[in-house]
């Protein structure tokens, strides 16, 4: 033990003089930190419940969906009513005046029926049936449960889907999972339920967080819909940047979305696509020229008489973009980006008639149906002026940098999310000290380029992760971490060559370069955060 305490020193003195030095100031809370709320039971918020109830914070962690998972809890239910353009779909929703509040809803009610305000509610996720991730095992891991050595390095997203709920159940945090430390105490997870608003009492300095929950009553065939408000010292706010369908604002998409044939709207967003059957022998047009486009015109290849992918012009010369296109399937026509769809004036036919234009004066007919793969949107809770892709004014921790009692999930959960979680735990529980404003650096011209693609994607965050952690426990007691084992990242380094890069690298390269985990993608791209989770940026 004595060793490995010697060993653990050395390696932070070594990390700490590898970076920048930083400076760090103890964060001053009007009140202890006891009561937190997590918001969203995907990888990262379910990592950071766990991590916070281990050490005995009471945690109460929110999911708008009926099980854990985030977007990796597939269902083959799809969304409905989706907003036109870009406008949130928390934002649909009135607040009751006077909570708590209950009311039941029959079939029929405001011009719903029960499965479409079901599915209204939580929203089902972007995952197709046949849909497999593009970072292998090794790097889709999370702590305390591992993968049989015989599954796949590319895996499916059912395998994610299983992995996931069994670190929840792991940490008693699965549906009906009810552990509780104290008799009486209410169940850490709350499914089913929405976060409507996230605020700060100016007075009591605590925040207040209006939920929305709804249950199925089968027996009666209604749903029944609470609403209440809790209080919390701290909160966590883990919804991820793919809570909200990006629908581009393009002239006469919204008259066109209407059109239905077949009980489905003939222009949907690829966020309702599950399956590439219904597509047999039809003429389909997908706008995108990213991964879910990529991916799905694959899944459709071997079903649709032709594929026709509408691309705009790149926006900057990564090979992340290159890569996407070379994944199109070989039968793929490529049209310029679309100008208009002019309205349509015959509805006997689907959206055959209708007319396509293009930007270079080009007109399309003949389209069956119409895929939109462009991109989601993050849908911040707070604050409210909050951009809609990255949260400004945080840390590199994930605290809100004008109040650290709030903190978001950011970066890949897989890789970064045990250490996050646990530098929560310890700024909020008093041994760990924050990063001062002057060391964030938010100046403009250190928010993009090399530094933040560093920051947000590469090795440097782990680093500073590591560094920061294990000073904090030196000073003030708590458990060392340690970096990512060598060996995972020499296999991203040859998955990356061989899935990923297309070889654009060669085998005899491997070890002379650096690779982060998350495989380097984004080299130069203006803005890091647009590249790792807009995939509007390419469509």
């Amino acid at each position: 033990m004595a060793l490995l305490k010697v060993f653990l020193v050395w390696l932070s003195f070594i990390l700490s003089v590898s970076c920048q030095q930083a400076v760090f100031e103890t964060p001053t809370f009007h009140h202890p930190i006891r009561r937190v709320a997590v918001v969203g039971a995907g990888p990262a918020g379910l990592q950071a419940a766990a991590k916070l109830v281990e050490h005995n914070f009471t945690v109460r962690l929110f999911e708008r969906a009926p099980h854990p998972g985030g977007n990796w809890l597939y269902s083959e239910e799809t969304p409905v009513r989706e907003p036109y353009p870009d406008k949130p779909v928390d934002q649909t929703v009135e607040i009751p005046l006077h909570l708590p509040a209950t009311r039941y809803y029959n079939e029929g009610d405001d011009g719903l029926t029960l499965n479409d305000r079901w599915t209204e509610h939580w929203q089902p996720r972007p995952l197709w049936d046949s849909l497999h991730t593009n970072s292998p095992k090794v790097s889709t891991e999370l702590p305390d449960v591992k993968y049989d050595q015989d599954t796949p390095w590319v895996l499916s997203n059912h395998a994610i889907q299983r992995h996931v709920r069994s670190y929840a159940s792991h940490h008693c945090l699965n549906l009906n999972d009810y552990c509780p430390t104290t008799p009486g105490a209410p169940p850490v997870t709350v499914y089913s339920t929405r976060v409507e608003k996230v605020e700060k009492d100016a007075e009591t300095h605590t925040w207040v967080l209006t939920l929305r929950r709804l249950e199925r009553l089968r027996e009666s065939q209604r749903i029944l819909e609470e609403w209440w408000t809790e209080i919390f010292d701290a909160v966590v706010l883990a919804t991820g940047p793919y809570t909200a369908p990006h629908v581009p604002d393009i002239d006469g998409i919204i008259g066109w979305s209407k059109v239905t044939q077949g009980g489905h709207y003939s222009v949907y967003h690829s966020q309702k696509y599950r399956h590439p059957e219904p597509y047999a022998g039809k003429t389909v047009l997908i706008v995108g020229a990213s991964v879910s486009a990529s991916e799905i015109s694959r899944d459709l290849a071997p079903f649709a008489r032709r594929i026709i992918a509408s691309i705009r012009p790149p926006k900057d010369t990564t090979g992340a973009r290159q890569r996407s296109l070379s994944r199109f399937p070989n039968i793929t026509e490529f049209v310029p980006e679309i100008a208009s769809f002019e309205p349509l004036t015959d509805h006997s036919n689907g959206i055959r008639n209708g007319k396509i234009h293009l930007i270079d004066g080009s007109v399309l007919q003949g389209i069956d149906e119409i895929i939109l793969a462009t991109g989601f949107r993050g849908n911040p809770l707070f604050p409210p002026n909050s951009t809609t892709r990255r949260p400004e004014n945080i840390h590199w921790t994930g605290h809100y940098v004008p109040d650290p009692t709030l903190a978001y999930t950011i970066g890949r959960p897989w890789t970064m999310g045990r250490y996050q979680s646990y530098g929560f735990v310890k700024v909020w529980e008093g041994s760990a000290r924050l990063p001062t404003a002057k060391d964030e650096k938010f100046d403009d011209n250190r928010k993009s380029g090399p530094y933040w693609r560093d920051m947000w994607l590469g090795e440097e965050l782990f680093r500073r992760y590591i560094t920061w952690l294990n000073d904090a426990s030196l000073a003030h007691g708590g458990r060392f971490v340690e970096p990512p084992p060598i060996e995972t990242v020499e296999l991203l380094k040859y998955y990356a060559v061989v899935h990923l890069l297309n070889n654009t690298m060669q085998l005899d390269g491997i070890g002379s370069f650096g690779i982060s985990m998350l495989a380097d993608r984004f080299r130069d791209e203006e803005s890091v955060w647009k590249g790792l989770v807009d995939e509007d940026a390419d469509w």
